[in-house]
């Protein structure tokens, strides 16, 4: 993990959620991606969370994830521009720099996710 790629691509975030005016779905996406935890599994990835898994198959087609191909397809730049970090940390960066975009707190992150490799 290099901080420098986590500096930039947070201002990266921050800069296009408010010029596409598309915070909602940001904290949507992060939200259905860490919804699928079950504290009772011990282990990884079968527990689920914030693990990247929403942005395979079945999962992103399950009808409760309906429109979320949309927000996967915005961060996927960014995926690209910074190849350092993992889905799982990005979709949840998203989220947080969509909550500061419209007037929220700067939420405190840890960043080091682990990319599932399905959904």
């Amino acid at each position: 993990m290099v901080l420098e790629e986590y500096v930039n691509c947070r201002a990266d975030l921050l800069k296009f959620i408010d010029e596409n005016n598309c915070a909602p779905i940001m904290v949507r996406l992060a939200w259905h991606d860490s919804g699928n935890f079950d504290q009772r599994i011990e282990s990884f990835p079968e527990r689920g969370g914030a693990n990247g898994s929403i942005i395979h198959e079945p999962e992103i087609s399950y009808g409760a994830n309906a429109g979320l191909t949309k927000a996967v397809n915005f961060l996927k730049p960014f995926k690209q521009k910074y190849p350092g970090i993992s889905w799982a940390d990005l979709i949840q960066m998203a989220s947080a720099c969509a909550i500061q975009a419209t007037g929220g707190p700067v939420l405190p992150m840890r960043y080091g996710r682990v990319d599932v490799k399905d959904g």
